[in-house]
């Protein structure tokens, strides 16, 4: 009987989910089809109860609904738990099971990249954004024993929860930020070696004028670029680059750069494994991904 997996969010079209899961599932020879579903907000009650009649084995979870996820599960991971937030939902008897591989899926796409570039893993790192993604990076940099986080987000209040929790408690020093607030700036330029995180989606960075975050006055020299997105295209509109608003930031100066598309893969990988059990082909699943993109290398600093 062939099996029925999905990814949910709003917008989801440019999600790369399909093609390369869809491509894992053929390698593995298991019969099974995995597709895209775009649920806004609103919607969501009726949209996972859809999903239910469907008898869906699984499924994962992108903006905005990682958050509220956690409330639509009949129980959660320990790591889901600790992130607050679900990715993805394994199907078991009837249950639903949420659990969270964008935390560890970030930790191995950040240490291959810095390996594959030959970087230290750093010691301190300032973050934008307070949403799901953020709660994984933290999660992870946290395992990891990172010194110090910066959290830089619209508004203070939801920086200060973010970092009021257990797990961030393990970072030694936590500066929680407003965006216009300069004392980020501050604690950026007296940071020894940092990595700068983008957790925001495409849409916080509208034409790029004024370019956000706003990097201005700040030398980027040295100073690794994550991206967490990783839909962009080239000048003329025709030829993907990897670049994403935040990476070309970094061009002036050549700053080590990565996009979403290897922590794609890294939690993609990892989903496959929760669902089936199997190892996950990664190198078809990677493949599939440089051949959608044209992107030769995952890695390597673009």
């Amino acid at each position: 009987m062939r099996q029925f997996f999905a990814i949910i969010g709003h917008p989801v079209s440019h999600s790369l989910s399909p093609l390369f899961q869809q491509a894992a599932f053929d390698e593995a020879g298991i019969e099974a089809a995995y597709l895209p579903f775009d649920i806004p907000p609103e919607a969501l009650t009726p949209g996972l109860s859809a999903l239910r009649t469907l008898n869906v084995s699984g499924f994962n979870i992108t903006l905005p609904h990682k958050e509220t996820m956690i409330r639509e599960t009949d129980r959660v991971s320990e790591t889901a738990r600790e992130i607050g937030a679900v990715n993805t939902v394994i199907s078991q008897r009837g249950e639903w099971i949420g659990d969270n591989t964008d935390g560890p899926g970030f930790l191995q796409a950040l240490e291959r990249f810095l390996e594959k570039n030959r970087l230290p893993f750093p010691s301190r790192v300032l973050i934008f954004g307070a949403g799901g993604s953020a709660r994984a990076v933290l999660w992870a940099l946290a395992r990891r024993r990172v010194g110090g986080v910066c959290l830089v987000n619209r508004t203070l209040k939801k920086a200060r929860q973010l970092l009021e929790g257990p797990l961030p408690a393990m970072i030694p020093d936590r500066h929680p930020c407003a965006l216009d607030d300069p004392s980020w700036k501050d604690w950026l330029r007296e940071s020894p070696a940092p990595l700068l995180v983008n957790t925001l989606s495409l849409r916080a960075f509208p034409d790029g004028h004024p370019p956000f975050p706003p990097l201005s006055g700040i030398s980027l020299s040295g100073i690794p670029l994550f991206d967490l997105s990783y839909a962009a295209w080239g000048a003329d509109k025709g030829a993907f680059d990897g670049k994403t608003p935040f990476l070309r930031m970094g061009d002036p100066t050549k700053s080590p750069r990565q996009n979403g598309l290897g922590m794609l893969l890294c939690q993609g990988a990892l989903a496959f494994e929760l669902w089936t059990g199997k190892k996950a082909p990664v190198e078809r699943m990677e493949e599939v991904l440089r051949r959608a993109t044209g992107q030769k290398s995952l890695w390597k600093s673009l």
